[in-house]
């Protein structure tokens, strides 16, 4: 039941060369979602995966998930119509105290300036299918940070959406893809049912679920090389990346 899970950030046209990587434009996001189709994948919300790894379910061998990390407004004005286009589910991680505001945090990194979704747009990013999850209150590096801000950031979100849905909102992913086992903890304990990392790979029967692995599309992938990302699921192609995690963890343990 191998799948894979694509990592999305803004669906738009870059304003700065700091944000370039994040940027994937609506006319590349489309062809994606064409050689998804192209290529006989079935689209499965974030749902059915956490399903697959527990062994509820046998998913098909040829499986993909679409997320959105953020809630930047452009999932809404940009994502979802195209989205709507193919009947694809997808899931959008919202920073919560940004809502109906801007994304602040990006100031430190030179990102521009961009819009967030607005409490109206979630509601109806909900209604048309789209599985809304937490991305913390307010970006933090949570590898980072103290247990109780921890605690609070995946609490906090979590209540706010909650409010914002009338529903259970049952699935988090870590901001910078920065976790620890503090913060695996903390999301458990807030009563999240799974998690998606930044970590590159094949989600598989017991998979962590908390730890769920993603590749990361970029604005410059080509087309080639989005079908390799959709295959082999990789960060980077030609996966540079991924090689480099892979030796320091062999390293790592060979000095242990």
């Amino acid at each position: 039941m191998p799948v894979t899970m694509l990592m999305y950030h803004v669906i738009a046209a870059p304003k700065n060369a700091a944000e370039a990587r994040f940027c994937r434009t609506p006319d590349a996001f489309r062809k994606d979602l064409e050689q998804i189709r192209q290529a006989d994948y079935q689209v499965l919300p974030f749902s059915s995966v956490l399903e697959g790894t527990a062994g509820k379910v046998e998913l098909p061998d040829k499986a993909v998930t679409i997320t959105f990390d953020d809630g930047i407004a452009c999932a809404y004005e940009n994502a979802l119509p195209i989205l709507q286009e193919f009947d694809y589910p997808a899931s959008v991680f919202v920073v919560t105290s940004q809502i109906d505001n801007y994304n602040d945090w990006g100031e430190a990194f030179g990102f521009p300036r961009r819009r967030m979704l607005t409490t109206s747009e979630i509601r109806t990013l909900d209604e048309s299918g789209v599985d809304i999850g937490s991305h913390t209150a307010n970006h933090l590096w949570l590898g980072k940070t103290e247990e109780a801000i921890v605690s609070k950031e995946v609490q906090d979100s979590k209540a706010t959406l909650e409010d914002i849905l009338g529903k259970e909102v049952p699935h988090f992913a870590y901001p910078f893809g920065s976790w620890s086992p503090i913060a695996r903890d903390a999301v458990i304990a807030a009563g999240y049912t799974g998690a998606c990392s930044t970590i590159s790979g094949k989600n598989q029967k017991d998979s962590d679920p908390y730890l769920l692995r993603r590749s990361e599309i970029k604005g410059s992938d080509s087309p080639w090389q989005f079908r390799m990302k959709l295959r082999f699921a990789t960060n980077d192609m030609p996966p540079i990346s991924d090689a480099r995690r892979i030796l320091r963890q062999v390293l790592n343990k060979w000095k242990k």
